[in-house]
Formats: C-alpha cells, structure tokens, sequence
C-alpha cells in the first residue's frame, strides 16, 4: 500500500505541495482531500496524512478532526502540524511529526514515510479486509473459522475427485502423439500393435489428467468461503399480545442492551458508584476501568464496544470536557448513532466541539440532585 490520503487547508497549498511532492519522489501516490467537498473520507486502501495548522483551526477544526479520527480509529492517521498551533481535542494525545520548520522538511518526510512503512507491516500482519468480513476480526476471533477451512482441506484431499472432461482431451492428445511418434519410429512395426499401445498410454495419461484435475477442483472449493446459513425467521407476534402491549417482550427489551460510559478517570470517584448502582439495576455497562488505553489495540476495543452498545451516555465535567479519549468517543457514538444521553456532572461551560454533538439532546442534570438519589434518576433515564 503506497497510497496517501492527504488531509490539508487549502490555505496551506503551498506547504502540502512540497510534501506531495516529496512523497511522490518516494514512490508514494497522493490524493488530496477536497476542503471544499468537507473532506471527503479516504479510501478503504489509503493512508490519512493529516497536517495541521493555524488555516485548519479557524476554517475546518471539526470535519479535519473528525477524518483524522476515522483514521486513527483504524490505524491509518500519520498526524503531522505546519506550525504552533495547539493540537485539537481528539488528537492531543496523538505523536505528531513537526513540520514547522520549513526548510527542514526535506528530512522531516523520512518520518512520514517510515510511519506509512510502519502502519503497512501492522495492516499485512492484521490481514486484508475482505468483503462481508469484520475489519477489527482478530486471530483469535479466526481461529475456528480457520479450523473448519483447514478440515475441508484434509477432507478434500482424502476425497478425489474425477473430472471427464480434462481426460478426455489428455488422453486423446497422448494417444494421438504416441501413435504418431511410433509410426514415425517404426514404420515396419504392427498397426495393431502400435495402435493398442497409444490407446493404453492414451487412457493412462487421462486418467491421471481426470484425478489431478479433480483434486485440484476439490482443494477450490474447500478454499472457497461458505455462506452463512440465513437466519431463522422471527415468529409472528399474536394479536393478542400486541394489544396487550407486550410486543417489546418478544423481541427483548433495550433495558438489556449494554450501556456504553464515557468520562475522564478524575471523576471516577463519582461515575463508579453510579455505575456500579446501575449494574445491580440489571443494566450491562461497559466502561473502561482497566487503563486500556494504554494497550496497542484499545482502539479497536472501544470502537467494537461503542458500536456493539444501545446508548451512549457521557458523564460532563470540566476534566471530560478537556479528554481526548471522551472527544474520540463521543464522535466515534455519533457516527454510529448511537442514543446519547449526556450527565451533567459539574457547571464547567460545554466547548463548541462537544456542543457540536449535543446542542440537540436532552440532558440528565445530576448537579443539583441529592447524591442518594443520583443513582436511581441515572438509571430511570437510561430505560426510557
């Protein structure tokens, strides 16, 4: 994959043309995002190079941040900066690679290209993305479905196959040049004779043929993906339930769908009683306790998570507020959309970058309700 996905101002035309035309003298190909167009998402087989500067601030902070997440969240952002300007929320936390210094840019490519070299073993090593199949499936997630491929295999070889048609043309082509090769050899020799053993090597030749060729057919197909039986159709709902008002039993109630918490680690003083009331509720959560960001991998984990969730519910304070974990979330949520209910924790202002997503919502205030009672409207809310 030599493939860049360019995310730039066009105010900065000159800055990423130099670099454009740096990576395209290392064999890289280049396709600048349209600021026009709002930054069009890259493609499934490009890598996101993301340079930003003072021009993205005040023109285009959000779309930029929100392509460049959909980036990270897959491992294919190299995150780059033209200048001084404080990072976004989001991506703070993100390496970033100093472009600022103009005539030191020259040397400073290397480090993009190495990043895109280095983002290209960690995609090979994860494995294309077929179509119909999970991109974050990992090895372990594959293993059976390894297993069952691997017992086709031996089964298929233990089963050959014969296919006609190959040995018919083979043994007809050998008899044909046997034949040809003896009356041309031994022009005194027999014509029974001759013509018996091109027939024997003919029929020996094609039965070999028909095998191979079988086996061949039987390792495809057992190589082949199997479709997936289609799902058992869902019982129709009796009138009488319907007017009994239990058709929501039926088909299972959201109160058993997993709630997704988003908030910073200084408030977990607060949230983890919250949730842990919550829980006894018989509500699943799904919250981070575990320092998981630490690991290599959490993006995908939160992203599986989020996705796999009912409803979003994000604890507000002024330390979430300043979080790149909670700005990725709350984008990551929106993009699925998922349900948001945000708890205000605390009277910090909400920034234009959250109130982006939650201008719209209905909120849960929790500042002015007696900490025993917090609990139980937290719950309330979250089974609406």
């Amino acid at each position: 994959m030599r493939q860049i996905y360019l995310l730039a101002s066009e105010a900065d035309a000159q800055a990423s043309g130099e670099i454009e035309a740096l990576l395209k003298q290392r064999g890289y190909q280049v396709r600048r995002a349209e600021e026009a167009s709002a930054f069009l998402p890259a493609r499934p087989q490009e890598i996101t190079l993301a340079l930003w500067s003072r021009n993205v601030e005040m023109s285009a902070k959000q779309i930029f941040t929100n392509r460049a997440i959909d980036a990270w969240t897959e491992g294919r952002l190299i995150f780059a900066r033209l200048d001084a300007t404080m990072l976004p929320r989001g991506l703070g936390d993100v390496a970033a690679i100093d472009l600022s210094f103009a005539p030191g840019r020259m040397a400073a490519v290397w480090k993009i290209v190495e990043a895109a070299q280095d983002i290209d073993k960690l995609l090979a090593e994860r494995g294309p993305a077929l179509p119909g199949v999970d991109a974050d499936m990992t090895p372990e997630r594959d293993a059976p479905r390894e297993a069952t491929r691997s017992q086709r295999r031996r089964t298929a070889r233990g089963r050959r196959r014969f296919s006609l048609a190959p040995a018919i043309a083979v043994g007809l082509v050998s008899a044909a040049a046997f034949g040809s090769l003896g009356f041309l050899s031994m022009p005194t020799a027999s014509i029974l004779l001759l013509g018996g053993a091109a027939l024997t090597w003919g029929a020996l030749a094609g039965t070999a043929a028909g095998y191979l060729s079988g086996g061949r057919e039987a390792l495809a197909m057992a190589e082949a993906p199997q479709p997936r039986p289609a799902p058992a159709p869902m019982p129709p709902v009796p009138e009488s339930a319907i007017a009994a008002g239990e058709e929501s039993d039926l088909f299972g109630s959201d109160s058993q769908a997993p709630v997704f918490v988003s908030y910073a680690r200084r408030d977990g003083e607060i949230v983890y009683p919250l949730v842990a009331e919550v829980e006894a509720a018989g509500r699943p959560v799904w919250i981070d306790r575990d320092h998981i960001h630490a690991g290599g991998h959490w993006a995908g984990m939160i992203v599986r998570a989020i996705r796999d969730s009912d409803t979003f519910c994000l604890m507000c304070s002024a330390e979430s507020f300043q979080s790149d974990n909670v700005r990725r979330e709350i984008y990551i949520a929106d993009k699925y959309k998922r349900k948001l209910l945000p708890v205000r924790l605390d009277f910090s202002e909400m920034p234009e970058d959250f109130e982006y997503f939650l201008i719209d919502r209905q909120w849960l205030d929790l500042t002015a309700v007696d900490p025993v009672e917090r609990a139980a409207r937290l719950t309330a809310a979250l089974a609406r």
